[in-house]
This record gives C-alpha cells, sequence and structure tokens, in this order.
C-alpha cells in the first residue's frame, strides 16, 4: 500500500498505511521523489546512503516490535497525527533534512 501525498489525504489514510503491515520486522516510512509514502521493509532490504539520496525523506527505521505499525499503531491517534505532521510538514518541501525524526 502506497500514500499518495500529492493528493488530498487524510489521517486515516495515513492510519490505514501504517496498519496494512504487521510489526514483524523492521520498518521504515519513506516518500519518493514523486510524493509517493509507502513502508519498506528494512529487514530483508537494508539501505545505504546511496539509496537515500534518491528519496525525497524517510523517516527512522522503527524496529520490530516497536508498535509503530501494525493495526494497534493505526489506532493510536497521537502516533498518527504526529507522523501525518511531519508528512505535512516535509512535502512537497523538506523542512530541514530528508531525516525525518518524530519524537513521541
Amino acid at each position: 500500500m502506497a500514500l499518495d501525498l500529492k493528493s488530498d489525504w487524510s489521517e486515516a489514510d495515513l492510519a490505514k498505511l501504517i496498519g496494512s503491515v504487521k510489526d514483524d520486522r523492521d520498518w521504515r516510512l519513506e516518500v519518493s521523489k514523486d510524493g509517493v509514502a509507502s513502508l519498506q521493509d528494512k529487514s530483508a532490504n537494508p539501505t545505504g546512503a546511496d539509496y537515500d539520496e534518491t528519496l525525497h525523506c524517510y523517516f527512522e527505521t522503527w524496529s520490530q516490535g516497536t508498535d509503530f505499525v501494525g493495526p494497534s499503531a493505526a489506532g493510536d491517534k497521537e502516533l498518527v497525527g504526529k507522523i501525518a505532521k511531519a508528512l505535512r510538514e516535509n512535502f512537497p518541501a523538506v523542512k530541514k533534512d530528508k531525516f525525518i525524526y518524530v519524537a513521541l
């Protein structure tokens, strides 16, 4: 599942994205240069600086079992709200740095 940030999206749409995966591996929320946000499995597909440079922006890697993804995370309105705020602040223009950290 992906979320097109160029469209009119809501926190409910973001919650669906967050809830579309299981918290059984490491995940990272990434935004492509064309404004599509998606969750990427970092357990099987670790990346480096070269890959990160191809992205518009990306969040910290959410380690397995930390409840940042999955149905429980999707139901956490505070978590979804903070991630939505960070996405809105960093698309279409990155606020500071491509790496986005959301303090919870």
